[in-house]
């Protein structure tokens, strides 16, 4: 087993452990550090510190403003093409920033615990040039919330392009998500189910 399976595992386990052992994990949270008033929120000035404003900020109403500043205004979701399929029609058309956004308000609204991870890079990362790189995440998502239920963990692989604008501010254009074998549902599907209301 590899060191990055292991430390994956690791990662779960320890959750599943917290779960058993009754430690309060999915008692109702209090607000997370994440980009409203008074909360931090990293400039983003590389693609690492934009990958640490997600991991902090998502499915955390406190944390939406810093999460959705992440994303670029060509932004653009592709689901797994499973995960479209399985959808209902028309749940994964035209994913911009605009439905990201009305997406992760309508998650953060619902959640009662989230914890997003981008784990280990699952291959080399690609420069395409100065201000484009394409990083390979590991992801696994701990959620409680209405619409996910019975189901708290989320695992996949997420293909994520990071461009600096103008501004010399790093965000995210681009991101692939893909089922990784392990039966678990993706973060695109729980995009997916709280597209709703628009």
């Amino acid at each position: 087993m590899s060191a990055r399976c292991v430390r994956t595992f690791r990662q779960i386990l320890l959750v599943l452990l917290a779960v058993m052992t009754g430690c309060g994990l999915f008692d109702t949270r209090a607000v997370k550090p994440g980009g409203g008033p008074g909360v931090p929120c990293a400039t983003p000035n590389s693609p690492d510190d934009v990958v640490s404003n997600v991991v902090q900020n998502y499915a955390n109403l406190a944390g939406l403003t810093c999460y959705t500043s992440m994303l670029d205004p060509i932004f653009l979701f592709h689901p797994d093409g499973s995960d479209s399929n399985d959808a209902p029609p028309g749940t994964y058309l035209n994913w911009t920033r605009d439905v990201e956004s009305r997406v992760s308000s309508n998650l953060a609204a619902d959640d009662t615990f989230g914890v997003a991870v981008l784990d280990s890079e699952y291959t080399s990362r690609v420069v395409v040039d100065t201000r484009t790189e394409i990083r390979f995440y590991n992801y696994h998502l701990v959620l409680r919330a209405t619409r996910t239920q019975p189901d708290t963990l989320f695992r996949g692989l997420a293909d994520i392009t990071f461009h600096e604008g103008v501004d010399q501010r790093w965000r995210i254009t681009d991101w692939v998500d893909k089922r990784d074998g392990s039966g678990a549902r993706t973060w695109g599907y729980v995009r997916g189910l709280y597209r709703v209301g628009f």
